[in-house]
Parts: structure tokens; sequence; C-alpha cells
């Protein structure tokens, strides 16, 4: 070993020892046997890894050192344990011996790392007993703030029996009460619920079980407004034994329940929501399926056996054909209308309209594609009177344009006759009857059908709605909804009664003329 490197060596307390490519100990300087695992097997000619067994699985980055592939590798904190001396801990740096003649060969430094050692564990020490103390401070700290907290909260003292002894300056704020007037008066005043810290008083009193924390109350303030109040109770002893007084902490939480309250009106809408899409995506499903299916079907034969089947049996699946495509144009057509009512795009064109003759053609056309199997009886009832030609005002008043909109009417007459006629049995009676005068027309369409059921009529005219008993009878949903947008865009009613399995009647009032500014 060069003697230059040696006196560098020695004043860092590093020591060093030679190894070959084999591993094997070719020179070690004079106090590298402090470091070993025996320190009195250290010489050469013996396997390094036997001095240092640190070594033994990093073969292969030994070899790579000699090799020149890697240029060094280290390895800090090793540490000695003797029972006779404190731990001795250091650093080995391994390096390739770039010494002429000493090629293939390995130099290993090891610096006694122990002051290094020791003083880092010392700071970690001390690290962690500064964080002890630190945390010690942050509870303390925390505590003290809590206190200064409760005490910026409304605090009441009352007896066992929930008579008020001392309120502070917070409880007198949120009430409204004044000290004075706190003081005897019973928890009950202002705590709406005070049946909830009855019964906890008792219970501790009883079987001193801790008292409610964190209990959520309804109070009410001098002015009668009702607010929401957290209290944490606990009980303290007086000078009689076993008999307490109670103390009462609360903070204002109305603020935080109306948000809750909020949150889960936004999650039943959402669920709600939720629900109205599975509906739809189900109608969707079903109301489109089975038409597709006869269409697919249908033209199949058709195609098939179109050859083989009479004429009449052509004419019968091409009616099918068509009775299909029909459901399916009026379902898109039910939609869009849907979709423009609800984005306000809905238009309402009033114009000039022979009532009796419109309904009496609807009838006819109802009758037609729904009623073959019922009996449609169509009423109309005019409840004019006779302009009187030497009264100007009321022969003004009859001059008046009708605010009906024909297409929107229509879809509403024919929804409603159409439900009449889907949810009533074959051949049972359905009743239209109309009436108007000069300020309004009222629509009533009654049927013997199959009712609605108690529990669904405030859901009725939700879109994609449907009453739980009806069962296999198609429909979308759709229908009273549209109905319902249609009505009030002529500034109408729709109402309803229903007996179950008795039958419905709908009725739809609009006003007939459209008030002029000077009315």
């Amino acid at each position: 070993m060069n003697l230059l490197f040696k006196k560098i060596l020695g004043p860092r307390q590093t020591e060093y020892l030679l190894a070959n490519h084999s591993l094997i100990v070719q020179e070690v300087s004079p106090g590298v046997q402090r470091f070993a695992e025996i320190p009195s097997e250290v010489q050469p000619g013996i396997d390094v890894r036997a001095l240092f067994p640190e070594l033994i699985g990093i073969e292969n980055i030994l070899m790579s050192i000699v090799l020149g592939s890697k240029p060094s590798f280290e390895l800090k904190g090793v540490a000695r344990f003797s029972e006779s001396t404190y731990p001795l801990y250091f650093d080995i740096l391994i390096l390739a011996n770039e010494e002429e003649h000493q090629t293939n060969k390995l130099l290993i430094l090891f610096e006694d790392a122990t002051e290094r050692m020791v003083m880092k564990q010392s700071l970690v020490q001390k690290a962690n007993e500064a964080n002890l103390l630190l945390s010690a401070l942050t509870a303390s700290r925390d505590y003290v703030d809590k206190i200064l907290r409760s005490m910026a909260d409304a605090l009441l003292v009352t007896t066992t029996l929930g008579t008020i002894k001392k309120a502070n300056r917070a409880a007198q704020l949120l009430f409204g009460y004044s000290e004075l007037e706190l003081i005897d008066l019973p928890l009950s005043m202002i705590v709406i619920e005070e049946e909830l810290l009855y019964q906890a008083r008792h219970r501790y009193i009883l079987s001193h079980k801790e008292l409610a924390r964190d209990l959520e109350v309804v109070c009410t303030t001098r002015s009668g407004e009702e607010i929401w109040v957290e209290f944490s109770c606990s009980a303290i002893q007086t000078e009689l034994q076993e008999l307490y007084d109670f103390v009462y902490i609360g903070r204002n939480i109305t603020e935080r329940k109306q948000q809750e309250i909020e949150i889960r009106r936004s999650l039943a809408k959402e669920q709600e929501l939720r629900q109205v899409k599975s509906r739809f995506f189900s109608m969707i499903a079903h109301e489109f399926g089975n038409p597709l299916n006869t269409v697919l079907f249908s033209t199949q034969i058709l195609k098939e056996y179109g050859e083989e089947i009479t004429t009449a049996e052509k004419k019968q699946y091409l009616e099918h054909v068509k009775s299909a495509s029909k459901h399916m144009v009026q379902l898109l057509d039910d939609l869009r209308l849907l979709s423009s009512a609800e984005a306000g795009q809905l238009q309402f064109n009033p114009a000039p309209l022979d009532l009796p003759k419109f309904c009496a053609d609807l009838v006819e056309g109802v009758k037609i594609s729904y009623g073959k199997n019922h009996a449609i009886n169509f009423l109309e009832f005019d409840r004019t009177v006779e302009p009187d030609p030497k009264n100007a005002k009321q022969t003004q008043k009859m001059q008046k344009l009708p605010g009906f909109d024909k297409k929107l009417l229509r879809h509403i007459l024919t929804n409603l006759l159409a439900n009449a006629v889907k949810y009533s049995e074959i051949d049972s009676n359905i009743y239209f009857e109309l009436s108007w005068d000069l300020e309004k027309a009222t629509f009533q369409i009654k049927d013997e059908g199959i009712g609605i059921p108690d529990k669904d009529r405030g859901q009725l005219f939700e879109s994609y709605y449907r009453a739980e008993n009806v069962g296999k009878i198609p429909g979308t949903g759709l229908g009273l909804s549209i109905v319902k947008q249609c009505v009030e865009l002529h500034g109408g009613q729709i109402e309803f009664t229903s007996e179950l399995g008795a039958g419905t009647t709908f009725t739809v009032t609009i006003p007939c003329y459209q008030k002029q500014q000077n009315d």
C-alpha cells in the first residue's frame, strides 16, 4: 500500500485491507482488527467475508468493482457489539485498487463512525423528547382553547328538576332573555324536547352513567323562533350528598341543520332523478321493444312465407307493421312534446274554435283508434246566455277571441280518453261531458276502470310515473305529465277523483276567453 496514502488515512481513524478477486485478504492495516467480527483472526490469506459477514450476499457487487463496471460501494452505520464495551459503529467503503501491479484487487476502507452515530442517536432521542413535549403543550393548549370556546357557547346550570340556576351571557343572547328572566325558569320553557334532557338527568342519578354528549334538540327563543342547539351535559355534586346540579353547554347549530336538511333534500331529489332515469330506460326498452318485435316478426313472415300465405294474411301482417309503427311514432311525438314542455319551448297558439264540433269529431276519432270495444258517450251543455243587443258590454264580451290551442287541446282530450279506454274493462261505459259558458270550458271524462291507488295519486302527473296497479297494461308514464303542462299553458286546471276498482273522473277547466287589458 502506498506510504502517502497510509499517512493520509491515519488521522482520519480509517483502516484498510486489500483483497484479491477471490476475496482473500492480501494486506491489512494495523488497526483493522477492531472493526472485524473476530479480531483475532484478521490476517492475510483469510476470506474477507469471514472477518466481515456484512459482505456476504453482495459478491456480485464486489466483482463488478474488481472488473471496473462499478466504481464503489458503501455500507454506513455497521455496528459491532461487545459485552465489555460500548457499541462500535463504522462505515465501509469498497473501491478498486488503482496502484500499478495491484489490479484486480479490492481496497476496503473502514472509518470509525461511533461518535457520529452516538450523536445522531442522541439527537433523535432529543427530537422525540421535544415532540412529546410539543404534543403535551399542544394538548394543554387545546384543553385551554376548549374551555375558552365553551365559555363562548351558551351555558346553563339547572337543578335535578330542571330549574335554571345560572345562565351565562352567551345563553342570554341565544335565547333572548336576561339573566334574571332565565333564573328559576323551567328548562322546558326554552327546550321544546326537554323530556330528553330530563331522562338523561335521572338516568345519571340512578346509574351514574355518562350523560349525553352532542345532544341535538329544538329550542325556542323569547320571540318564538325555533332554533337547533347542540348540548353537552355534565353533572356537578352539590354540598348535599347524592344531589346534583347539571351543566349544559350548547351552541346554535341551526344553520348546520338547515344545510343537512338541504343536503337530504338534494339526495332525495337525486334519488328521485335516478328512479326517473331508471323508469325512463325501462319504459323505452318495453315500449319500443314490443312494436319492434312485431315489425320484425311480421316482416320476417312476409319475407320467408310471402308466396305461401294468403292475401288476407299478408294484409293482416301489414296492418300489424302499420299499427306498431304508429305506436312508435306516437311515443316519439310524446317524448318530443315532453322535452319541449320541460325546456319551456312548447308553443301556445290560441285561435277561435268550435268546441262542440271539435270534441264530437275527436270522440269519433278515438272510437276508431281506441274505443272499438267500449261505449264512449259524449254529452255537451251550453251554459251561455243569449246576448242582449241592448247590452253593449255583454255583446263586446261575446266577441272576445277564445283562448284554445287546437293542437294542445287535442292532445289533452285524446290522452284522457285513451287512458279511460285502456284502463277499463271491455264493453264498459266511458262518459265525456263538455260544458261551457262565457268564462270557461269544462271537460269531464269518466270511466269505470281500475281506479288509482291512494299512494300513487300525489305522483300521478310526474314524468314516467305509473300507478302500481296497472299490471301489464302498456304505457309510458308520459301522457298525464304532458296533459298537465298543456292545461297549464292554457291557464287552466286539471283535477281527478278516483275509487279503486270503480273508476276515475278527470276534470279539466280552461278559460274560454283571453282577458283584455281594460277588464
